[in-house]
């Protein structure tokens, strides 16, 4: 595994809000990419589900990660891209049972959402699948994790109407004004690997301009990796580049804007 430029040997909490630890990706080596970012100085991650047919793997993924010191929280939930494979119904079912089962640690559920960007025709059964885990979410106090994809302001219609506890954005792809509204709703804003890329202007506009108080760090790994691992699988090991990124954006000190940053982690899901 290639070494970070980090913030690792530094006495600096660093939380991975957003990764799937039980993609098939880390089947191989997962041990080694969790210790490689205990290494890199990351101490937390919460470890996000997409489907109820691999809650059991992510379980599992979840300690191992622990066993290399590592804390580790939950979010379960139907990512609409298995629309086609899991009933409002049965995601909720889903979400049961995990609330139910003794130590599930559930801080969160996700990761939820909507995806338009090929021809939308299931938009309805999309719209079907994430109300009904968004209001079971909110019907117990639980934050979401948000997937967007060319579908701000659908989420935001539905935000708007439904109870909710606030959550996080994942890769927003969205525009300044959309942020915006969505920071106006209580959500946060998961800043990735995207952060990295040289070219990403607009982006990093962004990021100089949203409030610091609506900001939390991710790496969505083994997916999305920033500009120095373009073409590789993402590691939670990658997370002190998108701080650095960020830090720079911001013209901060990393330690500084690490402790704002885990304030709103804290504010959002407790001790992780």
């Amino acid at each position: 595994m290639k070494e970070s430029a980090s913030v690792a040997g530094r006495d600096m909490d660093l939380i991975d809000t957003h990764c799937h630890l039980e993609a098939q990706a880390f089947a191989g080596d997962l041990p080694a990419v969790a210790a490689h970012a205990a290494a890199q100085g990351v101490t937390a991650m919460l470890a996000v589900g997409v489907s109820p047919v691999d809650f059991p793997a992510q379980r599992d993924a979840m300690a191992v990660a622990r066993s290399e010191g590592l804390r580790v929280a939950a979010a379960y939930g139907s990512h609409p891209w298995w629309v086609d494979r899991v009933s409002p119904d049965e995601a909720v079912d889903a979400l049961d049972r995990v609330h139910a089962a003794n130590g599930a640690k559930l801080v969160a559920v996700g990761e939820i959402g909507l995806d338009f960007a090929g021809t939308a025709d299931d938009a309805d059964r999309q719209n079907a699948l994430f109300v009904a885990q968004l209001e079971w979410a909110g019907h117990r106090g639980l934050p979401v994790i948000l997937h967007e994809h060319k579908s701000a302001d659908r989420l935001l219609y539905w935000l708007r109407r439904r109870q909710h506890a606030g959550g996080v954005v994942h890769g927003f792809t969205g525009s300044l004004q959309q942020a915006r509204q969505f920071i106006d709703q209580g959500l946060y804003l998961g800043v990735g690997g995207a952060i990295t890329h040289p070219g990403a202007h607009r982006m990093h506009r962004m990021m100089r301009e949203l409030p610091l108080d609506a900001l939390v760090l991710e790496t969505d790994a083994p997916n999305q990796p920033g500009h120095a691992h373009r073409g590789e699988r993402n590691l939670p090991g990658y997370l002190p580049e998108n701080l650095e990124a960020l830090a720079r954006l911001r013209d901060m000190e990393e330690g500084a804007l690490l402790e704002r940053i885990n304030r709103n982690v804290h504010r959002l899901f407790g001790d992780l």
